[in-house]
């Protein structure tokens, strides 16, 4: 405790004064990060060395089916042009497009099918693997703009507009794991700039890069990429560009400029099988699994997937029926898994009510209370089978989230029904996956939110102050 003598406060203990009082505003603030341990709600984001934070996907991915396509280093539809020294080493192919030039002085290291039936079965399959990519949903990763200057581990990246890499080199990091899937959705197009390269490390190889471009991809002059490229318009290569992998246009052109593109060797992916077992049905009914954002369905009692070690997740919905398990994780680690599926029938005239959530990041655990029966999902859908009438619910809680609508009733009238329910984050960071904020000020501490230990602060600040002033001029007004 700090005393001080009016008669006797020389000018500078106003200083030291309103100094004390600023460092207890201070340490008011500071005062939950002292204890080293962090406050709930609040997540940190590992940062790379040039402080930018490494989004890294959490479940497998199996690698992008190309079927005869893939012995090609190029296929259009409509027309194949290099200029200068290209050098192809693979197939060229092209349908239903007869125009490829710049052969020679490019050169082919394959063979070179032009309107023939295997390049017009290849084109069929790069329509396959556009869609295939397309399609994926495994726990899927945001990423935006200019990924240049990147380290990204295995797994699926999506982007809703363009992308590029431009302000420094993009790593694919395999982590020591050479069956590393690396998967891309390119929503419009992708770019790289003169010079900028795509490198791999810890084991990830050219054969399990994949992006799936909406539109078109233009590769910058001496720079090297990585993967196969299956773009729905097209595809330039620039002078002195570099592919390991394939260019593979569904519907446009192949541009090539001094270009070269290899067809990229690897050691073999190795997958897992991942059998879904019912019983409960009778025989012969059909029954489906959505399986890592994949469906498979069957009339006999098993559904396999095959995947790479990872964690996925599956739900299963049948009208009529109560599935049990109806959602949830399986992990795969170096062996096959599998999961049993319990059918239990509904009464004539049962229908499904399916509660579809939005606002939780991937593979965020939430639950629903529905007609006294709680499930819980790790995907985006929870289902229940009920008959016809009105059903009361409940949302169960979620860390740093509110849901909206948390209770209600949901009426069946002869038919399946829906309830949407909307997650909104209560702010301190959020619970994971790309939240910002999360090494910030922000957030709730001891009960008390920043902004009021902020107040505290000023308020000790201006009190000690205006104290102070005071005393020093009551010292000055009276008669040593």
């Amino acid at each position: 405790m700090l005393f001080l003598n009016p008669k006797r406060t020389p000018s500078g203990a106003l200083i030291v004064l309103v100094a004390f009082a600023m460092l207890l505003s201070v340490l008011a603030v500071m005062a939950p990060f002292a204890g080293g341990t962090a406050t709930a709600g609040i997540t940190r984001i590992p940062l790379s060395a040039s402080g930018s934070s490494n989004p890294s996907a959490v479940c497998g991915q199996v690698p992008v089916p190309l079927g005869s396509a893939s012995s090609y280093v190029t296929l259009a539809s409509t027309t194949v042009t290099s200029t200068g020294a290209t050098h192809l080493t693979g197939d060229l192919g092209l349908w239903p497009g007869s125009s490829v030039t710049g052969f020679p002085p490019g050169t082919i290291t394959g063979h070179e099918n032009v309107t023939t039936p295997p390049a017009k079965w290849a084109v069929a399959n790069v329509t396959v693997a556009f869609l295939n990519a397309s399609g994926r949903t495994n726990c899927p990763v945001s990423v935006a703009g200019n990924i240049g200057g990147q380290t990204l581990t295995p797994g699926l990246y999506k982007s809703t507009s363009s992308l590029a890499i431009s302000s420094g080199d993009l790593t694919l990091s395999g982590g020591g794991n050479p069956n590393g899937v690396f998967i891309f959705q390119v929503a419009s197009s992708l770019t790289t700039t003169s010079g900028r390269s795509v490198i791999l490390s810890g084991g990830a190889q050219a054969a399990n890069v994949f992006w799936e471009i909406g539109s078109s991809a233009t590769l910058g002059t001496t720079s090297v990429m990585q993967g196969t490229i299956l773009a729905h318009d097209s595809i330039s290569m620039l002078t002195g560009s570099t592919l390991d992998g394939r260019a593979l246009v569904e519907t446009g052109e192949v541009s090539l400029s001094g270009s070269t593109i290899t067809v990229p060797t690897g050691t073999a992916v190795t997958t897992y099988p991942v059998t879904f077992t019912e019983r409960g049905l009778p025989p012969t009914t059909s029954w489906s699994v959505i399986f890592g954002g994949v469906q498979s369905s069957s009339r006999t009692t098993t559904i396999v997937f095959n995947v790479v070690s990872g964690t996925y997740t599956f739900a299963v919905n049948l009208a009529g029926y109560l599935a049990t398990p109806s959602s949830g994780p399986v992990t795969v680690n170096g062996a096959a898994a599998g999961q049993s599926i319990s059918f239990t029938a509904g009464q004539p005239g049962s229908f499904v009510v399916t509660f579809t959530e939005s606002g939780l990041t991937p593979e965020t655990s939430w639950s629903v209370t529905f007609n006294g029966s709680a499930l819980n999902s790790s995907t985006t859908t929870i289902g229940f089978t009920v008959l016809s009438g009105t059903y009361a619910y409940t949302v169960g809680v979620v860390g740093n989230y509110t849901a909206s609508p948390a209770v209600g009733s949901v009426t069946v009238n002869g038919s399946a029904a829906s309830q949407a329910i909307s997650f909104t984050s209560t702010g301190g960071g959020g619970s994971g996956g790309g939240g910002g904020g999360g090494g910030g000020l922000s957030g709730t501490y001891y009960g008390i939110p920043t902004w009021g230990w902020i107040a505290i602060g000023v308020i000790v600040v201006a009190a000690v102050a205006g104290t102070a002033v005071a005393l020093s001029r009551r010292g000055k007004n009276k008669t040593p």
